[in-house]
């Protein structure tokens, strides 16, 4: 048993290098002067702390809960549907159905990005069939991108644990008089409340930290806290970035503490 210890040594070496030290580095630079191409000016300082209610901020920071709220809504409301169909779904190809939804997550995001970008402009493929948008910069088109790049991720959390459940508890429920819609609503939806908090998660972080396609389907005018954190290092403000990325970080710890709650054996997290 002690030898299989030393398997463990790679992680813990991987673990330092890309995740306890740049994160030291985020705090450091949070509270500090700290800069990683210049520490001749090194002072602890709390000044990047007043960033967090300076205007740019706040604004960033509302569009991101809209734009994650609003998406993460709509995913739930199509993704629980298609989870409930492909869980119970009685065909010798269910694994097949399943593997398609996984598809389109093996595309490079930033080439779907650039799909979406050029079917909302006025001059696209589209057009062979007499239509034409031009919805760059609007947030119905950012609010559509989000969910194509991020309904995968309400989906299989679902799907595990509806594929999972036991069904005796609802043929049980039948046999108690309960109709389909009660079943479902006092047996199935409770049972299935882990995976929908972890789809919510799971949903809500990366489209509260979307940067790119803000950008290129926002047209550059609607700013997320993943545009404000990019904007910020390429201005130079190391210290204001790594604020904001430690606020980031502090939502995505809580939620994620929120996913163990609800989901303690771990069966969600795909």
């Amino acid at each position: 048993m002690k030898s299989l210890r030393r398997l463990i040594y790679p992680y813990i070496v991987w673990l330092t290098v890309l995740i306890i030290i740049p994160f030291l580095f985020i705090v450091l630079a949070t509270i500090s002067t700290f800069h990683i191409f210049n520490s001749y000016t090194f002072r602890f300082t709390f000044d990047s702390l007043r960033f967090l209610t300076d205007p740019i901020f706040l604004n960033a920071f509302k569009n991101s809960i809209k734009f994650a709220g609003i998406t993460t809504l709509v995913c739930l409301t199509v993704g629980y549907p298609v989870a409930y169909f492909f869980a119970n779904i009685k065909s010798k190809n269910k694994t097949l159905y399943v593997a398609l939804l996984i598809v389109p997550i093996w595309s490079n995001m930033i080439v779907r990005i650039i799909a979406w970008e050029n079917v909302f402009k006025p001059v696209s493929i589209l057009n062979l069939f007499n239509l034409s948008f031009d919805m760059i910069g609007s947030d119905i088109a950012i609010i559509i991108a989000m969910v194509s790049m991020y309904l995968p991720f309400m989906i299989f959390p679902i799907y595990a644990v509806l594929d999972k459940m036991d069904h005796r508890y609802i043929e049980a429920s039948r046999d108690l008089g309960a109709n389909a819609f009660q079943s479902f609503y006092k047996v199935t939806l409770p049972l299935s409340l882990g995976g929908i908090v972890s789809g919510i998660i799971m949903t809500l972080l990366p489209a509260m930290t979307a940067f790119a396609l803000p950008e290129r389907i926002g047209g550059g005018t609607t700013i997320l806290l993943g545009n404000l954190i990019e904007k910020e290092i390429f201005r130079g403000s190391f210290s204001t970035a790594a604020t904001v990325s430690f606020v980031v970080m502090i939502v995505m710890l809580g939620l994620f503490m929120l996913i163990v709650r609800f989901d303690k054996e771990g069966e969600t997290l795909l």
